[in-house]
């Protein structure tokens, strides 16, 4: 009786099954974004977005405004418009991506530094 022979093997076999449950992850989460979530991640792609970003980052000079990093940086939404676009510079923050993660989680240990460093309010 001939051998038959796995083209994966067990260990490919595998990593296919992981590759395709990802996938399927992926396109779960992606229906479930709300139509806020859709809206807010296609303003991000536009140009009035990326000047009010370049804006922001001028503004603070280039810099973190809770650790004073110049690396790195994003934009922080202080509080969002009812429409994207109709922010103004004022509803914006620049933070380093550390910084950016502990004010967008709460961190709290984090945050209590920088108050009693006198960075964030």
């Amino acid at each position: 009786m001939p051998e038959t022979i796995e083209p994966y093997g067990l260990l490919g076999g595998l990593l296919l099954l992981a590759l395709a449950l990802r996938t399927l992850v992926v396109l779960v989460v992606r229906s479930r974004l709300s139509a806020r979530q859709k809206e807010y991640r296609a303003y991000l792609r536009t140009e009035t977005w990326k000047r009010l970003r370049r804006a922001a980052v001028e503004r603070d000079g280039r810099r973190c405004r809770l650790c004073n990093a110049s690396g790195a940086l994003q934009v922080h939404h202080r509080y969002y418009p009812e429409v994207f676009g109709t922010e103004t510079i004022d509803a914006l923050t620049t933070l380093c991506g550390a910084c950016h993660e502990a004010v967008a989680h709460r961190d709290r240990h984090l945050l209590g530094w920088l108050t009693v460093l006198g960075r964030f309010r």
